[in-house]
């Protein structure tokens, strides 16, 4: 064998060494390459399991976003209107506290008038309660002259009704002496006159006015007149009450005169259970039948 045929069999066992190394770490290779492709399978899949939970994350997340910005929209729309009710409200009260601080200002100026009118008020009222003490001390004064002058007044009244009444009296006393003069010109005794019926009214001449004075027995009363005063034998006086009511009791004759008092006896005519009871205080006058 030449050298050229030693030289190629030497590279075909070199060639064979390396096409069988080359199997060897092909077939070890292939093995790596298959766990790797497994692996690298698997790890596709966990990746387009995860991607396709992304993508429905991201879905989500989109719709979460889209919902999130209609929100937001609609509260951006509510602040604007909020800023507008804001800004309405802002000038709103503006206006409402210039109109406040206006009558603010006004008050203080009506009060500061009311101030100067009550010091004002205040010298008045105590002017006028000086006056007013003087005027009631003037008033007292002038109410006492009053009391005094209507006091002296009543007494000039009752000595006038006293004098008119005494000269009333004086005037039938003459008309009544005048006619007693004229009866004993005549003949006439005028105290022995018998009244031919005893239940005619037969009052003085004269106008008499007295009280009953005592009440002795059912119809015999004892008088405060007497012939000083005109009232004589025969006589008729009425008797009345004037408390607790007016009333008329009835009328008595004179059964007995004496100088200031007199006797009388109840006239009775008709049913006598129903004669007056005569009490002491009654009144007796001869003008209700003159």
């Amino acid at each position: 064998m030449n050298t050229v045929g030693k030289i190629l069999v030497i590279l075909n066992f070199l060639f064979a060494i390396i096409v069988g190394a080359l199997l060897v770490v092909d077939v070890a290779l292939r093995n790596q390459w298959k766990e790797a492709f497994l692996n690298l399978k698997r790890e596709a899949d966990i990746m387009k399991v995860a991607r396709d939970q992304d993508n429905n994350v991201q879905k989500k997340l989109a719709a979460d976003l889209a919902g999130e910005k209609l929100k937001n929209q609609d509260v951006q729309q509510k602040i604007k209107d909020k800023e507008v009710e804001f800004a309405v409200l802002e000038d709103r009260y503006k206006l409402e506290l210039a109109e406040k601080e206006d009558k603010i200002k006004g008050a203080e100026t009506t009060l500061a008038q009311t101030l100067k009118a009550k010091d004002r008020l205040t010298q008045e009222i105590t002017l006028l309660t000086t006056t007013l003490k003087e005027r009631e001390a003037l008033v007292v004064k002038l109410e006492a002259d009053i009391k005094t002058y209507r006091i002296v007044a009543q007494n000039f009244e009752a000595k006038y009704r006293d004098g008119l009444t005494r000269t009333e009296n004086l005037l039938e006393q003459n008309q009544a002496l005048s006619k007693r003069i004229a009866l004993l010109e005549s003949g006439v005794n005028p105290n022995t006159i018998v009244v031919r019926n005893p239940n005619d009214p037969n009052p003085p001449a004269v106008l008499v006015n007295g009280k009953v004075e005592k009440v002795d027995g059912g119809d015999l009363i004892q008088i405060s007149l007497g012939t000083d005063q005109g009232v004589h034998k025969n006589h008729t006086l009425d008797v009345y009450r004037i408390t607790p009511e007016p009333k008329y009791l009835g009328m008595v004759r004179i059964v007995d005169a004496n100088f200031r008092t007199s006797v009388g006896r109840l006239v009775v005519s008709g049913n006598r259970a129903f004669r007056p009871q005569l009490k002491t205080g009654d009144l007796v006058t001869s003008k209700l039948t003159r």
